[in-house]
């Protein structure tokens, strides 16, 4: 009888041990300086400021940025720093979050997190499709 009753403890145990190592972390990570979108990434036939325009975003490694508005017809580009965080969910949803770091905002706004999509040669952020140049 002893020795059944030690049996049943030391499977129940067993069973305890094994249900806490299962359970994981399911926060989302967050990725600082992904290579995937660091670089320069360009939109062209846009409409900006009542103008066309190319609009490139340059991503660099130490999670800042700059996004440019540059004008078909020579006006001097406009340029705008940013810092940013990029999140990859655990279902494999990637999300980008800017702030400006001076007191104009072109295209995007702040503190809101953009579901973006990234491959090797495209990213898609808030209904913009960029051509990594």
């Amino acid at each position: 009888m002893k020795t059944m009753k030690y049996l049943s403890m030391m499977l129940m145990m067993l069973a305890l041990s094994v249900c806490m190592v299962s359970c994981g972390d399911d926060d989302p990570s967050e990725v600082s300086g992904n290579a995937s979108i660091t670089g320069r990434w360009e939109s062209s036939e846009m409409r900006i400021n009542y103008k066309e325009a190319v609009l490139r975003v340059e991503f660099s490694s130490n999670n800042k940025g700059s996004l440019s508005a540059i004008y078909t017809d020579g006006t001097d580009p406009d340029t705008y720093n940013f810092e940013y965080v990029l999140k990859k969910e655990v279902n494999g949803d990637t999300y980008l979050t800017i702030v400006w770091t001076g007191n104009f905002v072109l295209i995007y706004d702040e503190n809101v997190e953009y579901k973006i999509t990234i491959t090797p040669s495209r990213l898609v952020w808030g209904g913009y499709t960029y051509i990594r140049k």
